[in-house]
């Protein structure tokens, strides 16, 4: 697996089990969640998310939040927000 870089890579690599409509919504409002905690969140580093039984680390950020590891391969995906 190349390093993904964009979300349509990202999606185009989800098992064929995941509905990629629905990773796509799951995965803004698992953001979203996250982004609600207090702020020294951002300052913690990557958290580890799982989202429709994919396993992702992300690295949020003041308006953005980066996948750094999905499904145990390094990407570099950035999620504006």
């Amino acid at each position: 697996m190349t390093k993904v870089t964009t979300m349509e890579e990202l999606i185009s690599a989800l098992p064929s089990t995941v509905d990629p409509a629905k990773f796509t919504t799951d995965l803004l409002q698992a953001i979203a969640r996250l982004r609600r905690r207090p702020l020294d969140v951002y300052y913690a580093g990557p958290r580890s998310l799982r989202v429709d039984g994919v396993t992702m680390m992300v690295d949020l950020q003041p308006k953005q939040a980066v996948i750094v590891h999905f499904n145990g391969h390094q990407v570099n995906v950035r999620v504006p927000l």
